[in-house]
């Protein structure tokens, strides 16, 4: 009898070791990092997305305007949000890089193959200008105001400011060494500063840093909405919100996520993130807190759009469409 049960124990291993593995959106353990509140964290996997596009190259960023656009192989790929469908890519772009910004009746690219950047025409999709300027490789090196587009244009960091008439850089910012994700809102330019755990706030009529706000350890990326600047700060999982009244740190809100990578965005009144491990985070800005954590393979780039999440894989070479309203009623296990 003895005999038997050991045997029967030895079968049932081996069946499991046989098991094929999990795909990249199928069930995983819980993540032993991440916000421990019941009910919060929910397998990315339970998730449905409303569309899947390939990508060429990492789509380490994504921008939208009336179009996705994401990062290709020499090209910028289009992606119609009305059909679902990949259009004809914005060709001869070498490396396109950092993101894009839209004013000025046209898209504006980095192009980091080259070093300059593209300005494209909205309608036609054609290049109609290529401004010399240098082009930082951080993430999120371009912003647009009213009357001008903003560009890091090195790695030391000089942040220009360029005259959309004349497709010329009128002047120039010394920034401190890696700052990044530049953005524009409340009346001010914001850029993340990882090396000095610090956001800067510039006056674009001055072209002048006005504020140096202390925040948590590596802020990485910036977003604004709901009368607020909000840093995500790699080093400590954390996002902290800014006052723009006071230019103090208002809340920290806690990720639970320390050293990941990922990307902020702001739409359909929530705060949402991007870390690797955790492709998808939303949080309440009124009570200030994360209401759900998918766990799951992916994280890298986010983008809103009217009734739409544009988010990456940058390791697997995927971008996801997934309609807000579905997050919402997506329930942990």
């Amino acid at each position: 009898m003895r005999i038997l049960i050991s045997l029967i124990a030895v079968l049932s291993l081996a069946s499991a070791d046989d098991k094929p593995p999990k795909s990249a959106r199928g069930k995983a353990s819980a993540p032993k990092v991440g916000i421990k509140t019941p009910g919060v964290q929910i397998p990315f996997a339970n998730l449905k997305s409303e569309a899947e596009f390939e990508a060429p190259a990492q789509p380490e960023w994504i921008f939208f305007a009336g179009v996705a656009f994401a990062p290709g192989k020499d090209a910028i790929e289009k992606i119609d949000s009305k059909t679902n469908k990949k259009s004809e890519p914005i060709a001869g772009l070498m490396k396109p890089c950092g993101g894009m910004t839209s004013a000025f009746a046209s898209l504006w690219a980095p192009v980091c193959g080259t070093s300059s950047l593209a300005r494209i025409d909205s309608k036609t999709f054609k290049v109609t200008n290529t401004i010399h300027t240098g082009v930082s490789s951080v993430r999120g090196v371009i912003a647009a105001t009213e009357d001008s587009i903003w560009l890091l244009t090195d790695d030391k960091t000089t942040l220009s400011r360029i005259d959309p008439d004349q497709n010329l850089v009128v002047g120039e910012l010394r920034v401190p060494a890696g700052c990044r994700s530049l953005t524009f809102g409340e009346t001010a330019l914001w850029l993340a500063c990882p090396a000095e755990n610090k956001v800067l706030r510039i006056n674009p009529a001055t072209n002048l840093v006005d504020k140096s706000i202390e925040v948590s350890k590596e802020p990485e990326a910036l977003a604004v909405g709901a009368g607020s600047i909000w840093a995500l700060c790699r080093k400590d999982g954390k996002i902290d919100r800014i006052d723009p009244k006071t230019n103090k740190v208002s809340k920290t809100i806690e990720l639970g996520v320390p050293n990941a990578d990922g990307g902020i965005a702001f739409g359909d009144g929530f705060v949402w993130v991007t870390e690797t491990g955790f492709p998808l985070a939303r949080i309440d800005v009124v009570a200030e807190t994360v209401v759900q954590q998918f766990n799951g393979e992916g994280g890298g780039a986010i983008a809103l759009s009217p009734g739409a999440i544009w988010l990456s894989n940058i390791k697997g070479g995927m971008i996801w469409r997934i309609d807000p309203k579905r997050v919402l009623v997506t329930l942990p296990e």
